[in-house]
C-alpha cells in the first residue's frame, strides 16, 4: 500500500495493491511517510474503499464542509457499530455518517435540535441499532461537551440501517419499508384491540418476521411453505388467519402486493404466538 495523501498522521489517502484508492485510519498509520513510499499495515485500523469517482468527489467536498476528526468520529463509531451489531457496512457510511456528525455537532453549537417522525418506529423496529445509536450519542456527549438530545439516535441508527440492507439503494427505501411495518403493527393492534409490549419475546420475532416480510416482498422474494400444514395453521388460528387477511388486504390495496399462500401462513404463525400472551 502506497501513501497518496496525509490528511493527518491518523488518516490517509492510500493506493491498495489492486490499484484502488481507499482511506484508511489508524493511530500514527500516516505519521512521517511520504507520499509514494508503504505504509505500516499493521497500524490500519479501518479502510473504506473509494471505488468510484463520484465517492472520491464526494469525500473530496465533505472535507471542504466538516473537520478531519469528524471523519475520524465517524471511522470509530462504524468500527464499534460493526463489531457490537455484527455485519459490515457499506463503505459509503463514512461519507453519510461524517456529514450528519459534523451538521449535528454544528446544531449543537447553536442549540439547534431536530425530532425525527420515525423515531418510535426505529426503536421499536430496529432495536439494536437504536440502542446502539443511544450509546453514540452519549459518548459524542462526553467527548465534546455538547448537550445532544437522544433524538438524534434515531438518524444515527438509520445510516446503519441504510448501510446494511439497501448497500445501492436510497434511505427512501428504508423509510418506505418501516412505514409499511408500523401499518402493520397499528394494523395488529386495533384488529386484537390491545397493545403488545415490545419487551415480549414473541412480539420481538413478530417484529423481525414482518421486517424480513416487508423486505421480500420489496425485493421480490416468495416464500414458500407446505400446502397441508400452511391448511392445519389456518383451521387452528381462524382469528389470526383472518388478521393476516386484514394485512394482506392492506397490502394488495396500498401496494399491490399478492401475498403468498407461504407468507400468510408464517404471518399466522406469528400472529397466533404473539396473541397467546
Amino acid at each position: 500500500m502506497k501513501l497518496i495523501k496525509a490528511l493527518n498522521n491518523n488518516v490517509a489517502f492510500i493506493r491498495n495493491d489492486d490499484n484502488h484508492e481507499e482511506i484508511v485510519m489508524g493511530k500514527g498509520v500516516a505519521f512521517n511517510v511520504q507520499p509514494g513510499t508503504s505504509i505500516d499495515d499493521s497500524l490500519i485500523e479501518k479502510c473504506f474503499v473509494l471505488d468510484n469517482d463520484g465517492r472520491k468527489k464526494d469525500f473530496n467536498n465533505l472535507l471542504k464542509r466538516i473537520s478531519i476528526n469528524d471523519v475520524e468520529m465517524a471511522s470509530e463509531i462504524i468500527k464499534i457499530g460493526e463489531e457490537k451489531l455484527g455485519y459490515h457496512c457499506d463503505d459509503i457510511i463514512l461519507l453519510t455518517l461524517s456529514d450528519h456528525l459534523g451538521m449535528m455537532l454544528e446544531r449543537a453549537k447553536e442549540g439547534l435540535y431536530f425530532t425525527s417522525p420515525l423515531e418510535w418506529d426505529i426503536k421499536l423496529i430496529y432495536p439494536e441499532e437504536f440502542k446502539f445509536a443511544k450509546d453514540v450519542v452519549y459518548e459524542v456527549n462526553k467527548k465534546t461537551g455538547y448537550e445532544i438530545p437522544e433524538q438524534e439516535a434515531s438518524f444515527i441508527a438509520l445510516h446503519f440501517i441504510n448501510a446494511h440492507f439497501n448497500n445501492d439503494n436510497e434511505m427512501q427505501e428504508i423509510i418506505l419499508c418501516t412505514k409499511i411495518i408500523q401499518n402493520i403493527l397499528n394494523i395488529t393492534k386495533l384488529y386484537y384491540g390491545r397493545e403488545f409490549s415490545e419487551d415480549n419475546f414473541d412480539v420481538k420475532r413478530f417484529i423481525t418476521h414482518i421486517r424480513y416480510f416487508v423486505r421480500r416482498q420489496v425485493q421480490g422474494e416468495v416464500l414458500r411453505a407446505d400446502g397441508s400444514v400452511a391448511e392445519a395453521v389456518v383451521e387452528k388460528c381462524p382469528r389470526d388467519y383472518k388478521c393476516a387477511l386484514k394485512i394482506s388486504q392492506f397490502l394488495m390495496q396500498s401496494y399491490a402486493w399478492d401475498i403468498s399462500k407461504g407468507e400468510m401462513f408464517y404471518l399466522t404463525l406469528h400472529l397466533n404466538r404473539m396473541n397467546l400472551n
